[in-house]
């Protein structure tokens, strides 16, 4: 079989679970979507601007859509503060959803040093954007 077929058949795949596993929901736009046909996998930027709070509750969101989730928290060689969480959809294929934000702007909430990762819950990400929004909250009324 040709291999260009076999590649095409594939994409077709993983594309066709993606929309299936959009339809019907509700989801934070993406500002960025990449297909990942040999990995099965979409990996989804949502919307979220300068919004840190923002960004962190729309990866949650699109991450409690997916089963089997895991996350993650990086404090990047370059002074940002990375997210992801991976899961897959009911129809197999894997999403990973992702954001960022300068690593100041976690305000001491995020307990890693410069080039460290740590495996994280999505109830610790919750609870982060949280205190971020309250934290927003204060300095607006002020």
């Amino acid at each position: 079989m040709n291999a260009a077929l076999i590649q095409s058949s594939t994409m077709d795949a993983v594309i066709g679970g993606f929309r299936a596993h959009l339809l019907g929901r509700p989801l934070p736009a993406p500002v960025a979507v990449t297909f990942h046909p040999r990995q099965g996998e979409v990996s989804v930027q949502p919307e979220g601007g300068l919004d840190v709070p923002l960004k962190l509750g729309n990866i949650l969101l699109w991450a409690y859509t997916l089963t089997e989730v895991t996350a993650e928290w990086s404090h990047t060689e370059t002074g940002r503060l990375h997210v992801s969480a991976r899961g897959r959809t009911s129809g197999g294929v894997h999403i990973q959803v992702y954001g960022g934000c300068e690593f100041a702007e976690c305000l001491g909430l995020v307990p890693l040093a410069v080039g460290e990762s740590e495996g994280v819950s999505l109830d610790e990400l919750y609870t982060l954007a949280n205190l971020l929004r309250e934290a927003q909250h204060e300095r607006e009324a002020a």
